[in-house]
């Protein structure tokens, strides 16, 4: 279809990249309690769960649950979720061994500790596989590569 107009660029090119807070003073005790929300937030999820929420803070999209209120655990239906953007409570997640954000078994998901790095199991080893997220990387041996010269 040669006869369909050209699409045009987007109207304004990003110059500088998005910085939370750029123009606004904060006062010491509002950035204390926002850096340990984050870190709350954080602690006893999987490795993919704290990445939406470090996204979901570094570009202003984390909205926390109301002061005082509490969400609805998907497994007790009990008002205990304390955070947002978790399904599960903790008391739940712990008995049942899985993530309280997207509520996967720790073979799929390694839940985080309160740095928010992944608790090794116990073996040590990390395959490509995990840190890749879906992406596969064949590698080919040397007489595969002599043979395609």
């Amino acid at each position: 279809m040669s006869s369909d107009p050209v699409k045009k660029g987007q109207k304004f090119q990003n110059r500088e990249a998005f910085k939370a807070h750029r123009n606004i003073k904060r006062a010491v005790s509002d950035v204390t309690k926002e850096t340990t929300l984050k870190n709350k937030a954080c602690i006893g999820v999987c490795r993919r769960c704290v990445q939406k929420v470090v996204w979901r803070f570094k570009y202003e999209k984390y909205r926390a649950l109301r002061g005082g209120r509490s969400g609805n655990c998907a497994s007790c239906r009990d008002k205990t979720v304390q955070f947002s953007y978790r399904s599960l409570c903790d008391n739940c997640a712990k008995k049942k061994k899985l993530c309280p954000g997207c509520s996967k078994p720790p073979e799929l998901a390694q839940l985080a500790d309160g740095e928010g790095a992944p608790l090794e199991d116990g073996d040590g080893e990390s395959t490509d596989e995990e840190d890749l997220d879906g992406v596969v990387i064949t590698h080919l041996s040397d007489a595969e590569d002599d043979s395609e010269k």
